[in-house]
This record gives structure tokens, C-alpha cells and sequence, in this order.
């Protein structure tokens, strides 16, 4: 029995009324997996319920026997369950299947010499973008809203909310809006920005300050808190009867802060990755040389390996900023590595191969840059080596990367990551990345993560499971 007979033979057990519970949630999934049957589906419920509904006789008063309009009762009876839950089913299947098509709120209209960091959304030129987030290390990107064009100037960390609302979190964006685009709303941590059919510019720093430049009209500023909202134009005016400069600046008020984290609470899960505030990634050759002539070393990669040639040894450095998290009562950490192709080495002379993970104590993670990084300078570093030294650093957890399968998502979840970020919060951290496995041949294969200039891959992240409030 092929595909489409299996499907075809739960559809009609199910409209019959002959489905068990299991044929059901196997019908459900075929229904959740192809739009063609979910077509399907919905013609024949809806030809069996007319067709139910019409095989009912009509009524009519009774003339001699009253046993007559009580059977046709118990025939109403008898079918209008089923005609109920048919309908119920097809009407469930086709929110789920609404649920999960989501409208697009927004294109990609260009972008420029852009190096996207980790987010929920695609970065393709010309793709439609549903609500979420993106973030721009760099480079120049244009969103179109419906009737609003945004310009983002990297970096920057934006969230699409809907067709006609979007949230800076921090950088540069420059907002216009044409005719039927006014009321589109920019939120911040401080203030709600309300565009009035204008041209305006905001820009949020890393601790949520913000600023409005009106370039053309008016906007409507709310601020968050304080139930105050000014309409600003670029005569400097704002109404009602105050005076303000065209640049405005305004600060998180308290409760709106308070808010914030109420709201970061209820989700439950944040994301901090290496391309977030001063967040960085670089790896280090225990050897002078650090690529070879037959294996380029490829582009936004971060490089391990643990060779039978020290000098080839590799090992990778990751920092995460935790200064805007330093409240919060951890339930789970998750670190999260993409593995990308390297092109360096053969991958059939490594085995499947276990990687270790440390932290960087405190006392012991000094100040480095991707940019400066080298086997003499990197932290935790063993006095006149090139290796870590063990008692800098804490074990926090390991993950195997299969020899088929060097590519895709790890994931490290350990006790020991969690007490390690918990105990760093309010701070930076840095994590180290090694191999134990060693090669089992010469030109073995060098693992690759992406990092945080990676054009498509996500860059390394945490994953932080935040306990909700008491009482919740």
C-alpha cells in the first residue's frame, strides 16, 4: 500500500466512524504534512456531511403513526454526532494548517555588504519574513512593511511584530512612510514611536537608551510608563505646548523596565549568542602556521582538530555577554554549535569524535579579541605552551560529532554549563572548544562551527531556560 492509499484508507475509517484513536492521529499527520491532502480531506468531509445532512427525510407533522417522526429523530440523532465531529476535525486541521502558514509581515527589500547574526528569520534578498527576529552585524539591509520601508544599519537587533508594528532592541533604523502607512509603530525599551506619514531615524543603545531624529512630518511618542505622548515634528515643536530638540533622548523608565522583564520572564527562553553586544569567537594553532597549502582555511569558520602532529592542534574560543542578564534564575543552559563544511582534510580519516567544552575561570578570563587572538595570548593558557592549562579552566560538558555526519546542529546540555553561566551572569564568559579525539591518519579532517560572520549558519548561541516568577 502505497502513500496515497494509506491516507485515502484512514480519510474514508474515519469519515465512516470507524477510526480507532491511532488511525486518527496517523490521519492527523498525513493532514499536517501536505497541503494537497489537507485539500482533499476537506472536499470529502464537506461532501459527507451535505451528504448526511441531505439522506435525513424531511419532516413532517405526523399524520397517523407517531412512531414515524420518532425513528426519523433517532436518525437525526444517529448522524448529527458524526456530522459534528466531521466538521470539528476539518475545522481544527485547517487552523493548525493556518497556524503554521503564518502571513508574511515583511520583505527583504537589499541588503549591502551584510554579515547577519543569529536570529529566527531568513536574510535573503526578496524573501518574505514572518514575526521574529533579525540581527545585523553589519552592512546596510532594507525591510518593506507593508506601506513603511525600513533601512537597518548594522549592528543592529530588530524584531518584526507584525505588517504594522516592529521593536528595536538596539542600533540604527530609518523608517518611511508612505501614503496609508501611517500608524506604523516602532516600540523601545522606553517609548512607542507612532509614525505619523513621515521620515524618521531611532537609534537604542546596548542599555536601552534611545533617541528620535525627525528627517520629515511628524511622530507621535508615547513614553512607556508615564502615560505622556508628545507629537514631534522638525520644527521642534511638540504639543501639547512644549518646547523639544528635533533629537530627542529618552531612558527605560523603571517600570517600563520592570515590564520588560516581566515579559522576558513569560517566554521563558533567551538566546545570547557570540554576535551579541561585546560577544566574540576565534580559534588559535598550537603550530606557527595556520592553514595549509593544499586545505585553505575556509571563510567565518571556527576550527578544531586534534592532530597526531601538535602543531596542527586546534582549539576554539568563544565569548558570550551576560551584562543585560544578571537577574535571572536559570531551569536549563543549552549551548548550541553549527557544524559547517571545511574542506580541509579528509573526513574518512577521523573517527566519530568526542569534543569537550570548558569555562574559562573567572579569575583567569582576561581581555582578548578575535582579531588579536594567537597560540601566545589566548586565555586560560599553559605558562610556556600552547595548550589550556587545567586548573584555569572548568570541564563543563562534552558532545560526539559522527564521522558521517559533521554538519547540522550539537547541542551541550550539562549541570556543570548550567552552575558555570548561571554563576557568570551579570558578566562575559568564555568558553573553550576542544577535540579528544585524534586523527586516524594523515590530512584528517578539520571540524568546523560557524561563527558569528557566518552568511546563513547560526552562529554559537546559549540557550537559557529562565524559571517563571513564584507563584506562576
Amino acid at each position: 500500500m502505497n502513500h496515497r492509499e494509506s491516507y485515502e484508507q484512514l480519510r474514508d475509517a474515519y469519515l465512516d466512524g470507524t477510526a480507532s484513536q491511532s488511525d486518527v492521529d496517523d490521519l492527523r499527520q498525513y493532514l499536517e504534512s501536505s497541503n494537497e491532502l489537507l485539500d482533499d480531506y476537506i472536499e470529502h468531509a464537506n461532501q459527507d456531511a451535505a451528504l448526511l445532512w441531505d439522506g435525513l427525510p424531511d419532516y413532517e407533522p405526523p399524520v397517523t403513526q407517531s412512531s414515524s417522526a420518532s425513528n426519523r429523530m433517532n436518525l437525526f440523532w444517529r448522524y448529527a454526532p458524526l456530522v459534528a465531529a466531521t466538521l470539528l476535525f476539518t475545522a481544527s486541521i485547517s487552523w493548525e494548517w493556518i497556524r503554521s502558514n503564518p502571513k508574511p509581515v515583511a520583505t527583504i527589500l537589499s541588503s549591502t555588504n551584510c554579515h547577519w547574526g543569529t536570529g529566527t528569520l531568513p536574510t535573503s534578498v526578496g524573501q518574505e519574513l514572518q514575526s521574529g527576529r533579525l540581527r545585523l552585524i553589519s552592512g546596510i539591509a532594507e525591510l518593506q512593511f507593508s506601506k513603511v520601508t525600513v533601512s537597518m544599519e548594522g549592528p543592529v537587533d530588530i524584531e518584526l511584530i507584525s505588517a504594522e508594528r516592529c521593536r528595536l532592541h538596539s542600533g540604527s533604523i530609518v523608517g518611511s512612510v508612505s501614503k496609508g502607512g501611517e500608524g506604523f509603530v516602532v516600540e523601545t525599551p522606553g517609548a512607542e514611536i507612532v509614525d505619523g506619514g513621515t521620515k524618521f531615524g531611532v537609534f537604542v543603545d546596548k542599555v536601552g537608551h534611545a533617541r528620535l531624529d525627525v528627517l520629515e512630518g511628524k511622530v507621535d511618542e508615547r513614553r512607556l510608563g508615564r502615560g505622556r505622548q508628545l507629537t514631534v515634528n522638525t520644527s521642534k515643536q511638540a504639543s501639547p505646548g512644549e518646547n523639544v530638540n528635533p533629537e530627542m533622548f529618552w531612558e527605560p523608565d523603571e517600570r517600563s523596565l520592570e515590564n520588560e522583564s516581566i515579559r522576558g520572564a513569560h517566554d521563558k527562553v533567551i538566546h545570547v549568542s557570540s554576535a551579541y553586544g561585546t560577544g566574540d569567537e576565534g580559534d588559535v594553532t598550537t603550530g606557527p602556521d595556520q592553514e595549509g597549502v593544499e586545505f585553505p582555511r575556509p571563510e567565518h569558520a571556527l576550527l578544531v582538530k586534534h592532530s597526531r602532529c601538535q602543531e596542527w592542534n586546534r582549539k576554539a574560543f568563544i565569548r558570550f555577554d551576560l551584562t543585560s542578564v544578571s537577574t535571572l534564575d536559570l531551569s536549563q543552559v543549552d549551548l548550541r554549535l553549527e557544524g559547517i563544511p571545511t574542506g580541509m582534510g579528509y573526513i574518512s580519516q577521523v573517527p566519530d569524535s568526542t569534543f569537550r567544552v570548558y569555562g574559562i575561570k573567572p579569575e583567569f578570563n582576561i581581555d582578548w579579541s578575535s582579531q588579536t587572538l594567537n597560540r601566545f595570548n589566548f586565555p586560560a593558557r599553559l605558562h610556556k605552551t600552547h595548550d589550556l592549562d587545567l586548573d584555569k579552566v572548568q570541564l563543563l560538558g562534552e558532545f560526539v560529532i559522527a564521522q558521517s555526519k559533521p554538519q547540522g546542529q550539537f547541542i551541550v546540555t550539562d549541570p556543570r554549563l548550567q552552575k558555570f553561566i548561571q554563576d557568570g551572569l551579570g558578566s562575559t564568559v568564555t568558553l573553550a572548544v576542544t577535540r579528544v579525539t585524534p586523527e586516524a591518519g594523515s590530512k584528517s579532517y578539520v571540524h568546523g562551527f560557524a561563527d558569528r560572520t557566518h552568511p546563513t549558519a547560526s552562529p554559537p548561541t546559549l540557550r537559557l531556560q529562565v524559571k517563571p516568577p513564584a507563584g506562576e
